[in-house]
């Protein structure tokens, strides 16, 4: 994977990530100070009477030493708060910006990137990988502050108490460490598998949710639940699998530190009952809490690497996003217009995958000028779709030349591409919101003019205006399932429309027509001299009147020609009218 620097992304935070560290060491070097003030209090503020041989107190050092540690713990409750607001600024902040440019490197993308990470898995790394880094960054934040400086401060202070009892670490910490690495590589490789598991829960649900109807009318709700148990089961054994390593982090932390302290308890009651080592029970009281106090800080240190372990894993994932390279070049700054929208097919080949041994499409040769009614028609799986794809650059070609009025498709924008190419898919596509801003989607400069033209043109103006409750104005459902699918259809031809587009590339889009309206919007269609207009469909009779009709039969033109001229040339073309009973024109 490149090297990526993810973490640039917290640049407009960085005062906020600045602020929230100053607050959090100091507020550390305060709360460490504090069990030595402790035993100062107890060395200096009570004291043994050479004469009485009694306990006495010294309200001058007493009261100074107390009221400096009621001040240390004031100061340090009022920097941790703050740290801890700072942190949440420059935490969500930087989750907020990591997921934006995420996100519009996703846009960026071409059908072919996501064709290799795949719909399911962008959508985790775009929601649930990135609330893992961020949380992560969260919980973080105050721990890998505090961790060090604890440990660091607790074990000087600890040696300056007592050095001979200070060794004691010396043991029990590195035995810590090696447990503590033990338990991370065991589960450093199961927090990406669990991240690719939830790929999995999102992929299935994805299906079952946007195929709910094909899946009720062919009563499989039996079976998808059983996918989405499979799924879900692997995800709950690989979670499982993680998070018993990771239960095994307290124990083991908790295990070496209270075998510290019987330690401690030992050799420090050994010392002071044979006055050894200057070892007292005042010094074995301070020392124990800052026991407790390096106890504290391995328990967070070994907390933020659990958590950092399963961070690495989202990371690897966002970075593959970030740095994925974009397999077509854009030309941002060109100012090549299309003018015409004349197309011309030069030798080109396709395929999906490079490695590939075959190509998808071989050899096409096309010319489509200015204005045409071009045809494409073939059996399923004979390269339809992939041509048009090529033709709005969501795929670029393999080898040969694609040329948009005599210039390489690539010498354009992709903004000048997609705003004067305008297509209209099998399976139109609605979004939630008024019918208006629907058909307003690709301009939303256009004219209520421009509007009603082309829904006259489309045949969706009538129904709009008197079948819908509000007409223009009516809101529709996401992906407009409360109406027809000839009426979305004729919706998202009339969107299309609205651009003003040199070439209309028109996917099947007459699939669910009735054959009478069918009829009144190619007739409409053909009026539009100046358009280039592409027709893919397995309807002979949405076809038949092109000025070239395009057969394709496994990624290769077999004939070009009009509808009279295939049917005696072409077994294909003519196998398809036969079947449709469109010889002769009969319909």
């Amino acid at each position: 994977m490149k090297k990526y620097k993810i973490f640039k992304y917290i640049g407009p935070y960085k005062k906020d990530f600045i602020i929230a560290i100053c607050c959090f060491a100091f507020e550390t070097l305060l709360e460490i100070s504090i069990p030595f003030l402790m035993n100062e209090l107890l060395s200096k503020g009570v004291y043994i009477d050479n004469v009485t041989n009694k306990y006495a107190i010294n309200v001058q050092n007493l009261t100074i030493i107390s009221l400096i540690m009621v001040v240390c713990a004031v100061l340090a409750f009022f920097l941790g708060v703050n740290g801890a607001k700072y942190t949440a600024l420059a935490g969500r902040g930087f989750g907020a910006e990591l997921r934006k440019n995420e996100y519009l490197k996703i846009q960026k993308f071409s059908f072919n990137n996501i064709d290799t990470l795949r719909t399911s898995s962008l959508i985790t790394r775009l929601t649930d990988d990135i609330t893992v880094i961020q949380d992560g960054f969260c919980e973080c934040m105050r721990p890998i502050i505090r961790a060090p400086l604890t440990l660091i401060f607790s074990l000087v202070f600890a040696f300056i108490i007592s050095p001979i009892l200070a060794l004691i670490f010396c043991v029990s910490l590195p035995v810590l460490a090696v447990l503590l690495l033990i338990i991370l590589f065991k589960v450093k490789p199961n927090y990406k598998k669990m991240q690719m598991a939830m790929d999995d829960i999102n992929r299935v649900t994805n299906e079952n949710i946007t195929n709910i109807k094909t899946i009720k009318s062919f009563v499989k709700e039996d079976y998808e639940i059983e996918k989405f148990d499979e799924v879900n089961k692997n995800f709950k054994h690989i979670a499982r699998k993680s998070f018993g390593f990771t239960a095994l982090n307290m124990p083991t932390v908790n295990l070496i530190m209270y075998a510290t302290i019987v330690c401690i308890l030992y050799f420090g009651g050994i010392f002071v009952i044979n006055e050894q080592y200057g070892v007292t029970t005042v010094n074995i009281s301070s020392f124990l809490t800052y026991v407790q106090q390096i106890l504290a800080s391995l328990t967070m240190m070994s907390n933020v690497f659990m958590i950092f372990n399963r961070m690495e894993a989202s990371i690897d994932r966002t970075k593959e996003v970030l740095t994925t390279d974009i397999n077509y070049v854009i030309n941002k700054d060109s100012k090549l217009k299309i003018e015409d929208g004349n197309i011309s097919f030069k030798n080109v080949c396709f395929k999906y995958n490079q490695s590939a041994n075959k190509n998808t499409l071989e050899n096409i040769n096309l010319n489509i000028k200015k204005g045409q009614f071009i045809g494409i028609v073939g059996k399923t799986g004979s390269g339809k779709t992939t041509l048009i794809n090529l033709i709005d650059r969501f795929y670029d070609i393999s080898t040969g030349k694609l040329l948009i009025d005599n210039i390489d498709i690539k010498d354009f924008s992709m903004e000048e591409l997609h705003s004067k190419i305008s297509l209209s898919f099998q399976s139109p596509l609605l979004f939630k919101g008024s019918v208006i801003d629907n058909l307003k989607f690709g301009n939303k400069n256009a004219s209520m003019d421009d509007v009603i033209k082309a829904c006259k043109l489309t045949c969706c103006y009538d129904f709009i205006t008197t079948k819908l409750a509000n007409g223009f104005d009516t809101i529709i459902s996401e992906g407009g399932t409360d109406i027809s699918g000839g009426q979305r259809q004729r919706i998202c031809l009339a969107r299309a429309l609205i651009v003003n587009p040199k070439i209309l590339i028109l996917d099947d889009s007459f699939s669910a027509i009735d054959h009478l309206t069918e009829i009144e919007v190619k007739k409409n269609l053909n009026s539009l001299k100046n358009i280039t207009k592409i027709v893919v469909s397995q309807k002979i009779s949405a076809i038949k009147d092109a000025d070239k009709i395009i057969v394709l039969d496994e990624g290769k033109i077999t004939s070009i020609g009009k509808h009279e001229d295939l049917l005696s040339k072409d077994n294909i073309y003519k196998e398809l009218a036969t079947l449709q009973n469109e010889i002769g024109g009969n319909k």
